[in-house]
């Protein structure tokens, strides 16, 4: 039963000053004109979500019928603005009903300038949510768990010459609601409700219009109502410095740096004390529907994992929404953080990536698409999940989604060319699969009894993959659209084989085919960078056999698939791309009797294609000399890789185990370099640094062997050679060496193993780089590296791990 409370003294002390500012407003308001403005909607979208409850294995997917109303009112003056919004959600799931949830949200905020130097704000919120079941603080119940959320904040913004200043407050309630469980019991939450507030300020002085260094502090206090066995109230601070750069009216450029702690009152808790960093990048142009933003921040956030006081979250993201034409926006996304669960061994990594289309029918009506992956790889193998929503929705609104006279001025403006395109790829294939299964407890002879434990495991392998792709593409001036279809025939897959009476199973990617929208953006030359998504049916070889007794399963499975590219023009209607997918399929059981293996396939696809565009014309579009690529650049790259082991030991005599174990993950770094061209021949070197989140697991419970390797951090030195093409782009080689941080671990009973080693292997690739700036390139690089062997000795036997790493990676460079 929620218990009724009375608000606590942080509660008073924010409403006390936003009560001020409200009524400090509202007589500026009776003094003014309030011009009025207002919007309504509603949209109304079916989406198909692939892993309704984020698990690693036995997913079960649902679609789920979402309508969505807003209504928002705006009241701005000279001095004074004002906004009130209010929306919800209802989502309904065809057949996990337990899982539908109506959330809402009211709000209001405002802004009364008191004079030319300084300005009140403030605003209230009040809203009814429910916990995604993708959160590590989920409690597994039979339905989400569900709460209330009563939140406000208040401040003062004035400026005292060159010197500015912010000082405000936040205050926040959470109060969550029970949760049925299996059985019929309950599953209490009263321990999680809290109220938490923070008090800061900002001081910067404006040593020019473009330059402004500052500094920043506040304290929060977090108060649990009724903490249970482990008090998690908890004080903080964060301090630190940094600074502004306008170098544009459009663009805003900030970075941070500090230090910020949090001690907890219950003492078997540990404080966490820890460096702090933030970032912002935002661009948008005044009148124009483009914009970006980019943040890096560091928090230190609530958990309920046991054992944890808190979760130390480090996280980057990005945003771009852009108009393709008046009554048509794109808006992709990506994210990536990193969890670190303090007091715990625990360590999630997320990376989330997004793109969506909006298609105005008429200026209050529109339709859209979306695809969102979400995926979780942990330091607990059995919390990594892959995740996939495809939206398809249709909604109207109050407010004009665009303007008919800039609409029939881009009409008139832009050249729309549309036509067929045909083409040929190839590349190399990875077949990834998370296994999980019973296994036995006790051994006896050669074979093992009991069916109380179970494995967890990542297998993966590579293979050629050939194939072929058409479409039909719309190009719009900077931008092209396409539904392509593609075919690729591929030998790809994995084995593991225990010798003697051992169990031996595999799997093995065939062949598939997929239809997907393809984004462009159009770059010099000709040039081009596209992401894209769709859906995939592939069929795949699954074999297992133990005891004598062999099974195979060999049917189609259906994916889904997210990439992207660079195209450059090799001639007027042929082009040469460089292309990288990820696919998710559905995951299916295979064994003997009742014990049976969930598998879950992945696969990554690195392809080289050449398109045939017979009714492309020549691209009005200047391209680079080749002299742009010469001299000293600067740059940061992201990517996905992944890491192949081919493991080799003796197992229970008489036995042997030889399989193939690999996982995939994401990478960031910088890298550096001078190159030089000589009439159109590149020649050049460079040095890069990344880390990355590349782990693979192998996990027999209670008493097996438990296995992990995890690619860290790295160091490369490669020599690249090309040649600029017509378009300005370049098409390179690149050949070098790479030292890379390698932890192992093994453990079996009450022995551990764990190697910490820099690794050196000989690094192998190529890519695309084209120039989309008078000093910025863009590339993409597809790379492989084979490092030494390692030799685990655990006493009995000797396990030899041959590994290899496969890399994407995606860069923006600075020339000097």
């Amino acid at each position: 039963m929620r218990h009724s409370r009375h608000p606590a003294p942080a509660s008073r002390f924010a409403i006390l000053p936003l009560s001020l500012a409200i009524a400090l407003a509202s007589d500026a308001m009776a003094q003014e004109a309030t011009n009025w403005t207002h919007n309504v909607g509603v949209s109304v979208a079916n989406e198909y979500n692939d892993n309704v409850f984020y698990e690693r294995e036995n997913r079960r997917s649902d679609t789920v019928t979402l309508v969505s109303p807003f209504a928002e009112l705006v009241g701005s003056g000279e001095r004074h603005e004002v906004r009130l919004r209010g929306d919800a959600q209802r989502g309904k799931y065809h057949e996990f009903g337990s899982e539908n949830y109506t959330d809402w949200r009211l709000a209001s905020e405002g802004r009364f300038a008191y004079s030319q130097a300084g300005s009140l704000f403030g605003g209230v919120s009040l809203a009814r949510g429910h916990e995604e079941r993708s959160s590590p603080d989920d409690v597994n119940g039979e339905e989400p768990t569900r709460y209330d959320r009563v939140g406000a904040f208040v401040g003062v913004n004035h400026t005292f010459g060159r010197i500015t200043s912010r000082v405000g407050g936040t205050w926040e309630s959470l109060d969550f609601d029970n949760v049925p469980a299996a059985g019929g019991t309950t599953i209490l939450q009263d321990d999680r409700d809290r109220q938490m507030t923070t008090i800061g300020g900002r001081f910067g002085y404006r040593l020019s219009d473009r330059l402004e260094p500052f500094v920043q502090a506040a304290v929060d206090v977090r108060d649990y109502d009724d903490p249970g066995a482990i008090d998690r109230d908890s004080e903080g601070y964060n301090a630190g410095a940094g600074l502004i750069y306008r170098p544009r009216t459009d663009l805003h450029a900030e970075l941070m740096g500090g230090w910020m702690e949090q001690d907890y009152d219950d003492p078997g808790l540990d404080d966490i004390s820890t460096f702090d960093a933030g970032a912002e990048l935002r661009w948008q142009p005044e009148g124009l529907p483009n914009r970006l933003i980019a943040r890096l921040d560091r928090t230190i956030e609530e958990t309920t994992i046991e054992g944890a006081s808190g979760n130390v979250r480090t996280g980057v993201s990005a945003q771009l929404t852009t108009a393709i034409r008046p009554d048509l926006t794109l808006s992709a996304r990506a994210s990536y953080s990193d969890h670190d669960y303090r007091g715990t061994a625990r360590n999630d990594n997320l990376l989330g990536l997004g793109m969506g289309l909006r298609h105005y029918l008429n200026p209050h009506l529109f339709v859209g698409v979306d695809y969102d992956f979400l995926q979780r790889d942990s330091s607990e193998p059995a919390e990594d999940f892959d995740n996939n929503r495809l939206m398809v929705s249709l909604g109207t609104q109050l407010e004009r989604g665009y303007e008919e006279a800039a609409l029939l001025a881009a009409a008139r403006h832009t050249d729309t060319l549309g036509g067929f395109y045909l083409g040929l790829q190839g590349g190399l294939g990875e077949v990834g699969t998370a296994q999980a299964g019973p296994r036995a407890t006790a051994q006896a002879g050669p074979r093992a009894t009991g069916q109380n434990g179970s494995l967890r495991a990542d297998f993966r392998d590579t293979g050629e993959t050939l194939g072929l792709f058409g479409g039909y593409a719309l190009t719009f001036d900077d931008w092209r659209l396409a539904l392509e279809l593609e075919s690729d025939q591929t030998g790809a897959g994995w084995e593991h084989v225990r010798s003697g009476d051992g169990r031996a199973f595999s799997v093995e990617k065939q062949r598939d085919v997929g239809l997907g929208l393809r984004v462009d953006r159009l770059l010099a030359g000709g040039n081009a960078v596209y992401g894209r998504f769709g859906l995939v049916r592939g069929r795949f070889d699954a074999r297992y056999a133990e005891g004598g007794e062999n099974l195979q399963d060999e049917q189609w499975h259906d994916g889904r698939r997210i990439g992207g590219g660079l195209e450059v023009p090799l001639a007027t209607t042929l082009g040469l791309r460089m292309d990288y997918s990820y696919t998710n399929y559905d995951d299916i059981d295979i064994g003997t009797g009742d014990a049976r293996d969930d598998f879950t396939f992945e696969e990554s696809l690195m392809r080289l294609g050449l398109a045939w565009h017979p009714w492309r014309q020549a691209s009005e579009r200047a391209p680079v000399a080749p002299a742009a690529h010469d001299g000293f650049y600067l740059g940061a790259h992201t990517g996905y890789g992944s890491l192949v082991t081919d493991l080799r030991g003796p197992r229970t005599a008489p036995t042997e185990l030889a399989a193939e174990f690999g996982d995939s993950g994401g990478l960031a770094g910088l890298h550096a370099g001078y190159g030089r061209t000589f009439g159109r021949i590149y020649l050049g070197g460079e040095v890069d640094a990344e880390v990355s989140d590349i782990t693979w697991n192998h996990e027999r419970l209670p008493n097996g062997r438990t296995y992990s390797v995890d690619r860290e951090s790295s160091l490369g030195l490669a020599l690249r050679a090309g040649y600029v093409i017509d378009s300005g782009a370049l098409l390179y080689l690149l050949a070098g060496s790479a030292w890379t941080d390698f932890e192992t671990r093994y453990a079996r009973g009450q022995q551990r193993i764990h190697l910490d080693e820099t690794e050196q292997g000989w690094r192998f690739g190529g890519g695309l780089e084209v120039p989309v700036g008078d000093d910025l390139h863009l590339r993409m690089e597809l790379t492989q590296t084979r490092y030494d062997d390692v030799e685990v000795d655990y006493g009995t036997g000797v396990d030899r791990l041959e590994s290899e790493e496969r890399l994407m990676r995606l860069g923006l460079s600075y020339r000097f």
